[in-house]
């Protein structure tokens, strides 16, 4: 279990991290819109993560393999739709379109989680 929750925790710790200093970077600047970028990542990443150890680990699959990565890229995309339809609902920030703002957040997440980890 523990090993459970450190597979989970520091990946979204870094998650939000990147996300929420990316967006302030990116002119979001209503603490309320900070917030649901906060919550978003703490709604999807932790989902993505157990969705893939969970598969990763009821199969034979091997990480590092291209089904491996075709899991990611499926989770991720659903992780990106998920906090764009998120924004769009939630978010007061308009100066990019929510998808493309979830897009630049999460692409540069997963990017710097994949050299840091």
């Amino acid at each position: 279990m523990l090993k459970i929750l450190e597979h989970l925790a520091l990946p979204l710790v870094l998650t939000v991290l990147i996300e929420t200093a990316l967006a302030f970077i990116l002119k979001v600047r209503s603490k309320y819109d900070l917030i649901f970028v906060v919550l978003a990542n703490c709604l999807t990443n932790p989902v993505v993560n157990l969705v893939y150890l969970l598969v990763i680990s009821g199969t034979d699959i091997e990480t590092g393999s291209i089904t491996a990565y075709c899991i990611v890229a499926i989770l991720e995309v659903l992780a990106w739709g998920t906090e764009a339809l998120l924004y769009k609902k939630l978010m007061v920030y308009k100066r990019l379109k929510p998808m493309i703002l979830s897009l630049i957040l999460n692409a540069s997440s997963f990017g710097l989680g994949l050299i840091i980890l």
